[in-house]
């Protein structure tokens, strides 16, 4: 399944987001969840630091779901 080339992912943008780890879902667009340009900031340095993936600015947008975003980190990373 798509979430476990991140978990990690998934549980720091719930955590952020201050919503259950069952709510971040592939499927469905970020925007829902009402993050904000900081906190997209927080996301790109937490994946920079637990995966080694550099996201430049602007690369991840809250109207794109997790799995567009999984995909974008896989074809960043080599995957």
């Amino acid at each position: 399944m798509i979430a476990t080339t991140y978990p990690g992912l998934v549980t720091f943008i719930a955590e952020r987001a201050e919503v259950p780890v069952e709510t971040v879902v592939p499927d469905r667009p970020l925007e829902v969840l009402e993050l904000d340009s900081l906190t997209m900031v927080e996301i790109a340095l937490f994946i920079q630091r637990e995966y080694g993936i550099d996201v430049p600015e602007g690369d991840l947008r809250l109207g794109q779901t997790l799995a567009e975003w999984f995909t974008y980190l896989d074809g960043r990373a080599g995957r």
